[in-house]
């Protein structure tokens, strides 16, 4: 489930200016954070394709909520791996928050998942 699997994901406030993010973005390593309205609850998400496009259209001066990402797919903490590789597939993301009540626990990707698990199924799937 993904409550086994998920990693902290680095978030910002929805205040907070495009080089904040970026900053973030570098110092957590991160393709993605999640973007908390002013109550701590997941308004969207920002990656580094957002911060591109903003950079591509001269944007770069505004704060996150102008160029987020507000239709967020997301992850409830007992989602199971394969429904989350479906959601990743069917929608062409490589990461998603995982969130309860609106409030962001963590996050899956594809590179955690790979990483952790394929090599583990794949190894298994052998043995048999």
């Amino acid at each position: 489930q993904a409550r086994d699997i998920m990693d902290p994901m680095p978030t910002i406030g929805i205040q907070a200016n495009l080089q904040e993010a970026a900053a973030l973005i570098v110092k957590t390593q991160s393709s993605i954070i999640a973007v908390l309205s002013m109550d701590g609850k997941l308004a969207g998400v920002l990656t580094t394709w957002d911060i591109t496009q903003a950079m591509a259209a001269g944007v770069c001066e505004e704060n996150v909520e102008k160029i987020m990402t507000r239709a967020v797919i997301s992850a409830a903490l007992t989602c199971s791996i394969l429904d989350i590789v479906t959601d990743l597939e069917q929608n062409q993301i490589s990461a998603m928050p995982v969130v309860e009540d609106g409030t962001v626990l963590g996050m899956v990707n594809s590179d955690l998942l790979a990483q952790r698990y394929l090599l583990r199924l794949l190894r298994s799937q052998t043995n048999r």
